[in-house]
């Protein structure tokens, strides 16, 4: 847990004793506390002192030569994206506003990161998280020129088509790959309309993923999925198969692919570490030490939380 967090409960509740004690344990990550959670309202004021601080440094500090990085991961577009679901949970227009701001000038320079097309990494976050901004202001021709924008970009590459390691340079991934690109078109109609970037643009694209799942586990008949990022067979959410996984179980799927979904699900269950409950970060590496979102159990534990809501995988299994 964050200290930032600790310290708002801390300042809110010293006047009670037990309270306090609880803190304290939680602080000092006492495993026998018996109770560590913490109210709603003590997060949320710890998230917006931790966005205020963001787009301090990011935002307002940026340099005056104009060059940043223009995407969500590890750019500037995260700062957008911190203020718009901060927005979304307080209603501070100003956040809205900034979003719109941080995303404009990301826009402004998104052909540094031509090359990809995705959420995290890519054109396909600037675009997508625009036109969402943008509709919340009420802007809809800024609206329409980003999912117009978005929809030219799907279509300069042949996202549908390639072999095991990705072909014509795409891979498989969330952070560069199909999947990220199928990420922010879910992240485009999850708010502005289930078919604004329509069925047919991406069902071909969730089933080249799956095939080319099926032909990376061509040598392993107990996983039905696989997929490489740079040789290396990745389990994570980054670069493999907890995240593509995820955004797989976003789609309707025929009865063959969920049940591969599934399968690789057990699969991967039934081959984390058994002392500590964690997943290797690829397949066979024996190293039990990132539990991070990138390449470990958290994000792994997003993609059973998902699966958890859409197939009852997870009924009667351990997490």
């Amino acid at each position: 847990m964050s200290s930032s967090v600790v310290k708002f409960a801390s300042q809110e509740s010293n006047h009670e004793e037990g309270n306090q004690e609880l803190f304290d344990m939680i602080h000092a990550g006492d495993p026998t506390a018996p109770n560590l959670s913490l109210p709603a309202e003590t997060f949320l004021k710890a998230a917006i002192s931790l966005k205020d601080k963001v787009v301090e440094v990011t935002w307002k500090g940026r340099g005056s030569n104009g060059s940043f990085d223009p995407t969500v991961y590890t750019g500037l577009l995260g700062a957008a994206f911190t203020c718009l679901r901060s927005h979304e949970a307080t209603g501070n227009h100003r956040d809205l506003q900034l979003c719109v701001e941080i995303v404009d000038a990301c826009a402004a320079v998104a052909h540094s990161s031509a090359r990809h097309l995705t959420f995290l990494c890519g054109r396909g976050g600037v675009y997508a998280l625009g036109a969402v901004a943008a509709n919340y202001c009420g802007d809809l021709m800024k609206r329409d020129f980003y999912v117009t924008r978005f929809l030219e970009m799907a279509e300069e590459k042949a996202l549908p088509v390639g072999p095991e390691e990705g072909g014509l340079g795409m891979s498989y991934d969330l952070l560069f790959g199909r999947a990220g690109f199928l990420w922010a078109a879910l992240f485009i109609n999850k708010y502005l309309g289930a078919e604004v970037v329509p069925s047919d643009l991406l069902m071909p694209v969730v089933e080249a993923v799956l095939t080319g799942g099926r032909a990376g586990a061509s040598d392993n008949t107990a996983c039905p999925l696989m997929y490489r990022w740079h040789g290396t067979r990745y389990w994570g959410a980054a670069h493999g198969l907890a995240g593509i996984l995820h955004v797989l179980l976003h789609f309707s799927l025929l009865n063959d692919d969920i049940d591969d979904v599934k399968a690789t699900l057990r699969y991967m269950m039934s081959n984390r570490f058994p002392h500590s409950g964690n997943y290797p970060v690829s397949e066979g590496n024996p190293r039990d030490q990132l539990v991070q979102w990138s390449h470990g159990a958290a994000g792994v534990a997003l993609t059973l939380c998902k699966a958890s809501e859409v197939c009852s995988l997870l009924k009667h299994m351990a997490i």
